[in-house]
């Protein structure tokens, strides 16, 4: 199934080449096997991304990313919404590129979306093994080419 990718942004730029960020979900859907036939990357900035957060979870505080499936378990039609100025914030906090943590959280997003959770310690263990697994099987540590 032919899967259609894009990526968008909310009132600011789409930090990098979007051609980037398409690769990298094309080849997590490959690997996870994700039965995907839309994935929408939104970027956004903090206010943007906690309104989302207070109307949909009733949480009013900031987050980095939130997941959505607007399809089924089995024809996913996802949309991923990434706060930017979160993502910057935890690039410093980490010590690694505005483009990795960027990475990262695409990967978390679409590992959500793949049916895995972070509820629990446990949970947040294992996504975190399998974000740092897809970083560094798709060559994404330190530096992700930025044209």
């Amino acid at each position: 199934m032919e899967t259609e990718i894009h990526i968008h942004s909310h009132n600011l730029s789409i930090p990098f080449n979007p051609e980037h960020w398409k690769h990298l979900v094309q080849q997590m859907i490959d690997e996870e096997s994700l039965p995907a036939s839309e994935i929408n990357i939104i970027f956004v900035d903090d206010p943007y991304l906690r309104d989302l957060h207070d109307r949909f979870l009733g949480d009013n505080t900031v987050t980095d990313v939130m997941t959505f499936n607007l399809g089924t378990e089995h024809h996913i039609e996802g949309e991923i919404y990434i706060s930017v100025d979160r993502a910057k914030d935890q690039a410093r906090e980490f010590g690694v590129s505005l483009q990795e943590e960027l990475a990262r959280l695409i990967i978390h997003g679409l590992l959500h979306l793949k049916g895995y959770d972070d509820a629990t310690p446990e949970e947040q263990r294992l996504m975190r093994e399998k974000e740092n697994h897809y970083l560094e099987k798709f060559n994404l540590k330190g530096i992700l080419p930025s044209g």
